[in-house]
């Protein structure tokens, strides 16, 4: 009976829910997409933190091994100190050795390097 009063009230009705649930839908959308985000951002971030976790465990022995080799270069320092000091000591005395043969004319004269023994060639025979 009031038939004719209801039927265009159930069209506002209508055409408002329509209209109301396309945003719905688009807010829907658009809060997934966000939450996918976050989600791939979380997931970033823990493999971040796994390979700083790595670098934090092995900076402990690396410190240790490159304090062993400092003090293992310092050891070489102490050894080879001396040996550099003898070789400048024998080049000083070779130096003395060669002034004082020149000053009584004794001049020692070196040897030339021999050329390696040369086979002749067959054509030669």
């Amino acid at each position: 009976m009031f038939d004719f009063v209801l039927r265009p009230v159930k069209s506002v009705v209508r055409v408002l829910n329509e209209d109301a649930m396309k945003p719905l839908e688009q807010t829907e959308r658009e809060t997934l997409d966000a939450v996918r985000a976050i989600d791939h951002a979380t997931e970033s971030i823990e493999r971040h933190v796994e390979v700083i976790e790595t670098l934090a465990t092995s900076v402990g022995p690396l410190t240790e091994s490159v304090d062993r080799l400092t003090e293992t270069m310092q050891d070489l320092v102490k050894l080879l100190g001396p040996l550099a000091g003898a070789e400048r000591e024998v080049q000083h005395a070779e130096q003395e050795i060669e002034h004082a043969e020149h000053f009584f004319g004794f001049g020692r004269r070196r040897k030339p390097a021999e050329p390696a023994d040369i086979e002749p060639d067959a054509t030669e025979k």
